[in-house]
């Protein structure tokens, strides 16, 4: 026995237990989402799993049907242009097709995360990272109301939601350091003062809006406003966007996709809308020449690329308008701005991890000092323990405790036994013959566990 090679690297790094994982990032795939992002290609599907619009009794049963459909806590999210699920002690790809089958939608286009990714995509979502208007608040109040409504309500225990919890915190840190200390203008206020700047003293303008959805509707209703009454409205299906909105529609000419490219006409200024996953308009696929035309672009992503605009028009598009938003300077990289952010969720993931790590380490610490002084407290009570013994036996403990936590992860036994037996102190060679073996004993004790906990030997 004395010749073991002891290995507690199982107990020292031990694995946080599921509950202590969701108080932050997680170091396994204890959580995971699927997050959809509306685009003109997903818009109908989106409509049928969105919560915006319905009560909240009606979303509160949704969601506890649909946690008992899933067999685990779901919470759901949905924005105006987004709808997420997170779900603890599921795959991602069991909670997407799970969501399609009780939704009878069929497969879901979702980006699915698990574990830690599932965790940085929330923290982005939240901080404004992954929205049009980067910093934007409007997305981490909704989210916090989103939490307080499942805690509220029973749909989430206290252990999932302390998950949420630190999404919140470092969401906090990062909008902190990135300087998004102030609530940027919404797009609709930012767009509104945009628009008006331009028309302001040009008189009667040719306009174009591309799509009619929320978005569309209210640029056309500003339009209308500053006296502008030649709009074109450019829609996937003329028909159909006429009836979503007929009294503004009826003012205006509604044209669809094809035609406006077939048969492009000289505009002043082009407003997009467009809900759609990569741009519309690019190269090989530019926007209709339109003369000396301003392209306003307020989709998300952004729907007209550099490449595929005209020498002869001038897009204001996705960099302009978070620059005015945050009245950041001509330098300003978005893409550098991006890559900044995930250098800070990547040291707030890490001081998580390491000060769960020194808890480990400390509940380490922790078990074998009380591991000893059990012991200590048992050889006190020995017949054979002198009255020099016992005063000696509980520091004596301690002193095999720290020599336990001082070592490397691995150490055989005979060490162990060296150290016991070559202490300074003057106890008595039967009390330590008896901590030898009772130490040694203990020791293969936490060995077992350690190995049960993931280490090797």
């Amino acid at each position: 026995m004395s010749d073991t090679l002891v290995d507690l690297k199982g107990l020292q790094e031990a694995k946080p237990s599921a509950r202590e994982a969701r108080r932050g990032p997680p170091s396994n795939a204890l959580v995971s989402l699927a997050a959809l992002k509306f685009t003109s290609d997903n818009i109908d599907l989106a409509k049928e799993l969105t919560t915006e619009g319905i009560s909240e009794d009606e979303r509160s049963e949704y969601i506890r049907k649909l946690s008992t459909f899933v067999g685990a806590e779901v919470f759901e999210f949905s924005t105006c242009n987004r709808v997420l699920y997170v779900a603890f002690d599921l795959k991602p790809e069991v909670l997407s097709s799970k969501i399609s089958e009780f939704n009878q939608t069929g497969s879901i286009p979702f980006e699915l995360f698990e574990g830690t990714e599932a965790w940085r995509h929330l923290v982005k979502i939240c901080s404004g990272l992954d929205s049009f208007m980067l910093g934007e608040l409007q997305v981490m109040s909704q989210f916090r109301k989103s939490v307080n409504f499942h805690r509220d309500r029973g749909l989430i225990n206290h252990y999932n939601s302390a998950f949420f919890e630190h999404v919140i915190a470092a969401n906090r840190t990062i909008r902190k350091q990135m300087g998004f200390t102030q609530t940027t203008k919404s797009m609709l206020s930012l767009a509104t003062a945009a628009l008006n700047g331009i028309l302001e003293g040009k008189g009667k303008l040719k306009t174009a809006v591309l799509g009619f959805g929320e978005m569309g509707s209210k640029a056309v209703e500003s339009l209308f406003d500053a006296q502008q009454t030649d709009v074109l409205i450019v829609s996937r299906d003329p028909a159909e966007a006429s009836e979503r909105n007929p009294q503004l529609a009826a003012k205006c000419t509604v044209i669809s996709y094809e035609e406006w490219t077939q048969n492009p006409r000289p505009l002043d200024l082009v407003i997009s809308t467009i809900r759609n996953a990569d741009a519309t308009y690019r190269a090989g696929n530019p926007i209709p020449s339109t003369g000396e035309a301003t392209l306003m672009d307020f989709s998300w992503p952004p729907s007209i690329h550099a490449s595929g605009v005209h020498n002869d028009q001038v897009l204001m598009g996705m960099e302009h308008w978070i620059k005015v938003s945050h009245k950041l300077g001509k330098e300003w990289n978005y893409q550098a701005t991006l890559h900044r952010s995930e250098s800070m969720i990547n040291n707030v993931q890490e001081q998580f991890m390491e000060a769960l790590s020194n808890k480990t380490k400390a509940q380490f610490r922790t078990l074998i000092y009380a591991t000893m002084d059990e012991l200590a407290q048992s050889w006190e009570a020995l017949p054979q323990a002198t009255e020099n013994d016992v005063p000696q036996l509980r520091a004596f403990g301690r002193e095999i405790a720290t020599w336990i936590c001082h070592q490397p992860a691995e150490f055989h036994l005979s060490e162990l036994s060296s150290f016991v037996a070559n202490t300074p102190r003057e106890i008595s060679k039967a009390i330590i013959d008896h901590v030898d073996h009772e130490v040694k004993r203990s020791v293969l004790v936490l060995n077992e566990k350690s190995m049960a906990s993931g280490g090797t030997s």
